[in-house]
């Protein structure tokens, strides 16, 4: 029993010591000022990105103006070399691909004059040299615009035969392409000058750098003068009788001569001593070939030329 009551003692103890300090502590705080209540407050903002306005597609244009186009629209824009290789887009490539995301646009170019690849990466593609041979300048040009390359050069299918750029330019319906240079089907690169060899009129020669006139050309030879079929160098008709009724007087028959055209004189006989491959007598102003150099002949009238060389070529003269 009193142990008991000895445990009964020491939780009435502990209980007093609980109920002491519950009044210590009310006693500390009274009379204490209360503690403010701090409220503090937090804005919080939301950054929204508006969405970019639609674009038209860029394919086709150059990417300056596609550049321009995007970023109008409020968009971040990349640009890449379409063809395999690392060359830098510039401003007058044209554009080939698009990619576009959200708020960005990638565009795909090539540089001036090639052609789109099938797709991204694939080799540079250049068009081909178009067969112009055989058309009137004026139609061989157009054919020839808006594929790159530079302006067509133009020249004369016979080394005789002066033209220049204008006149064929000005009178293109009237010249015919005879020969080009490149060949058709070769690449047409920007650097690319096309050489059209031109003919006035509808006919071309069988090969370009010959003469209108084979005449004109310094390593033509002629061929021999023709020679008359049946010369007469001379004969004479009737001849002397002696006697006479009277047994007096004599007559004499008299002979005549032929000197090449029977006129019975010297001078020209009407014949030009040096002839063109054609038959014709050469005249003053025309090219004389090498061997006639210094040699003399008749022209078709009757006077002589010489063949001299002058600042223009060898020609026939008439002094």
């Amino acid at each position: 029993m009193i142990k008991r009551a000895r445990i009964r003692m020491i939780g009435r103890r502990a209980a007093l010591g609980t109920a002491g300090l519950l009044l210590l502590t009310a006693c500390s705080t009274a009379g204490a000022e209360p503690t403010p209540t701090v409220t503090e407050t937090v804005t919080v903002t939301e950054t929204v990105t508006a969405a970019p306005e639609s674009i038209e597609p860029q394919t086709g244009r150059s990417l300056e103006k596609a550049v321009r186009a995007a970023e109008s629209a409020g968009y971040e824009v990349a640009s890449e070399n379409a063809n395999k290789g690392d060359g830098t887009p510039g401003d007058d490539w044209q554009v080939c691909f698009e990619e576009i995301g959200y708020g960005s646009v990638t565009y795909g170019a090539v540089q001036p004059g090639a052609l789109c690849p099938k797709k991204p990466g694939d080799p540079v593609l250049w068009p081909e040299v178009p067969k112009v041979t055989g058309i009137t300048y004026a139609a061989a040009v157009e054919k020839l615009a808006g594929l790159g390359g530079k302006k067509p050069k133009t020249e004369s299918a016979y080394l005789d035969v002066s033209l220049t750029a204008t006149e064929v330019r000005e009178n293109g319906d009237e010249h015919t392409v005879c020969f080009q240079s490149p060949a058709a089907g070769k690449d047409l690169r920007p650097d690319t000058s096309v050489t059209l060899t031109v003919a006035e009129g509808t006919s071309c020669p069988a090969a370009s750098g010959g003469y209108l006139d084979e005449r004109n050309d310094p390593s033509y030879t002629p061929p021999p003068p023709p020679q008359p079929e049946n010369p007469t160098t001379g004969g004479g008709s009737g001849g002397g009788t002696t006697g006479g009724s009277d047994g007096g007087g004599s007559t004499t028959g008299g002979g005549g001569s032929t000197t090449g055209d029977g006129s019975g004189g010297g001078g020209w006989n009407g014949q030009c001593e040096l002839m063109s491959p054609a038959g014709n007598c050469y005249r003053a102003g025309q090219f004389c070939a090498n061997a006639h150099v210094g040699m003399s002949t008749h022209d078709a009238n009757g006077r002589m030329i010489h063949c001299k060389v002058r600042d223009d070529g060898q020609r026939w003269n008439h002094s």
